[in-house]
């Protein structure tokens, strides 16, 4: 009798693990498929020879960004709006602050705990560094700073 309880919650276990990992590979392929089509488009349109990463940024309106090289060899990012509408942008990374001053200016204004990432998007405004991070009480905060000059744009904090 003990070893079918056994077998039965060894089995259960196993059954859940195997259901979470299928659905986590499910829910990741949008992601990744829109991913390759932005960065198959940054290589099409000229805008990069070489790609680095490339990461979803849902700021106004959702984009890809895509990090790289052009054909000077210079270290770009190219903005690839999520679909097929709109005009992919970029920004040499040697004409803004860099990640890690982005989250310098962050810190020296507010404590950060754990950061979860700097990624750089676009909107109206131009492109930004948007940190997201957690604070000494756990709880989820945003700040966007202007990629020319590192200045402060949005706050959205403790949620």
């Amino acid at each position: 009798m003990k070893n079918w309880i056994r077998f039965t919650a060894i089995f259960t276990l196993a059954l859940f693990t195997l259901i979470g990992v299928i659905v986590f590979y499910q829910a990741q392929k949008p992601i990744g498929k829109a991913e390759e089509k932005a960065e198959t488009r940054a290589i099409a349109e000229g805008q990069l020879t070489e790609i680095t990463r490339s990461y979803p940024v849902n700021g106004t309106r959702p984009s890809i960004t895509v990090l790289g090289k052009d054909k000077e060899g210079r270290s770009k990012a190219v903005f690839v709006p999520d679909g097929k509408k709109g005009e992919i942008q970029g920004v040499l990374l040697s004409e803004g602050i860099s990640p890690k001053e982005a989250l310098s200016a962050v810190r020296e204004e507010m404590n950060v705990s754990d950061v979860i990432h700097v990624h750089l998007g676009t909107d109206k405004s131009g492109p930004y560094w948007e940190v997201a991070f957690t604070g000494p009480d756990d709880k989820l905060n945003y700040v966007l700073l202007n990629f020319g000059d590192g200045k402060t744009r949005t706050k959205i904090l403790n949620l």
